[in-house]
């Protein structure tokens, strides 16, 4: 699947619906997200294609905790610009300096609002870093969603019927460890109606994983040294293609699990709408 200079300037309209369900301990959490995005491909720069992001409407379930601050900082996600890198993921973020100024914009409201919170100066401090380094938000987006699904690695990748293609994804912020690093097994397929789908099968890659991190850590909050701690993942992704760059649906379920611990439970879908194939 390669660049072809004849897409610049379409577009996609997308729905992005994503259920995640957390356990940790006594600690429950649900969250339903919903959210439209509008995707174009803007240029097409030395090869490498530049995308726009543009996400005007999100909504969420869950307003307690962490999930409030997801909440009040979405309008750093309403425009992102971004290239590709070589693996065919989010690569570098062109509009850097805009998020910035966002944030500036918006950051006197976040701290008004979250004024009493005991952690507060904690997360400010965090996104100020985060958007200090323009490689460091592009490795904190690129598998998180709904860019994951946007850009999962299959664009400069030449995919032959029912040949297996290694590929990588992480599964973010989990505990004790920065990620879950995931090696993947990826297959295509025609279907009746001649388009192709593309299946992902993923599992820890077990050479790169900081298992003995999670390991300590729930040995210390459980007091038991014989308390189960390995994780356990089930991964898979499904793309239904309609031609370069673009897919009709996407989806990705995650469930990773440590018996008795934890429970981390993921779904997400984004779905084409009807469109013209008209430049944006």
């Amino acid at each position: 699947m390669q660049v072809n200079i004849e897409n610049k300037g379409e577009y996609r309209k997308y729905t992005f619906l994503r259920e995640e369900r957390y356990q940790f301990q006594g600690l429950r959490n649900e969250n339903y997200i919903e959210a439209e995005l509008k995707v174009t491909l803007t240029s097409i720069e030395n090869e490498t294609p530049v995308f726009t992001v543009e996400m005007p409407l999100y909504k969420q379930s869950n307003k307690d905790g962490m999930y409030k601050w997801v909440g009040d900082l979405h309008q750093l996600r309403e425009k992102i610009v971004c290239t590709l890198n070589e693996n065919g993921q989010l690569g570098k973020i062109i509009n850097l300096t805009e998020v910035q100024n966002k944030w500036q914009e918006i950051k006197p409201k976040i701290i008004l609002k979250h004024r009493n919170e005991k952690y507060r100066e904690i997360f400010i401090k965090g996104v100020e870093e985060l958007l200090e380094d323009g490689e460091r938000l592009a490795e904190a987006l690129r598998f998180a969603m709904p860019y994951q699904l946007l850009f999962p690695g299959i664009h400069f990748k030449e995919f032959k019927k029912n040949e297996i293609i290694n590929g990588y994804r992480e599964l973010p912020n989990f505990i004790a460890a920065k990620s879950v690093p995931i090696t993947t097994e990826e297959r295509i397929s025609e279907l009746e109606d001649g388009r192709y789908q593309i299946d992902v099968k993923g599992s820890i890659d077990e050479d790169n994983f900081e298992q003995d991190k999670v390991t300590a850590m729930i040995r210390i909050l459980k007091n038991r040294p014989r308390v189960p701690t390995l994780l356990q993942l089930n991964y898979i992704e499904r793309y239904l293609l309609e031609e370069w760059p673009w897919s009709e649906q996407s989806m990705c379920m995650s469930l990773a699990q440590i018996p008795g611990t934890l429970y981390r439970e993921e779904k997400n879908i984004l779905k084409a709408a009807a469109h013209d194939r008209s430049p944006a």
